[in-house]
């Protein structure tokens, strides 16, 4: 079983090297991986459901990931999906516990290995990688 996985960026943050090197060691481990660029994480959702996605990865570098992760649960909540949320970036560890209470499964800081996050989204699929 091969996992699929919406990563995406906030359409104003022009970090992407990080996000840019896990969607290529995803893709090297033979999972299919939907990129997209939004303006509001309702785009997330509606992505995450076209393409029935088995995980949603966003990144944030500019400092809007409390805003970003607060509106993306809430649109997940009110359209009733389930997907597991994962976000990395430049995020304050200060605010990893309140982003963990809104359901992000987890946050990747600076300095964290592709292998790493690659490993922990085939943990939440279930998925093997090759």
């Amino acid at each position: 079983m091969s996992s699929k996985v919406l990563l995406a960026r906030f359409a104003l943050d022009g970090h992407d090297r990080g996000i840019i090197t896990i969607i290529n060691a995803c893709r090297e481990k033979g999972m299919e991986v939907i990129y997209i660029h939004f303006s509001d994480p309702k785009e997330i959702v509606k992505s995450a459901m076209e393409e029935d996605v088995d995980v949603i990865g966003i990144t944030s570098s500019m400092g809007q990931h409390l805003y970003i992760a607060a509106k993306l649960a809430k649109a997940l909540a009110e359209d009733k999906v389930d997907i597991p949320v994962i976000i990395g970036g430049v995020i304050p560890t200060i605010d990893v516990p309140k982003l963990e209470d809104w359901g992000i499964k987890k946050v990747f800081g600076p300095g964290t290995s592709p292998e790493e996050a690659v490993n922990f989204i085939s943990q939440l699929t279930g998925a093997r990688i090759d």
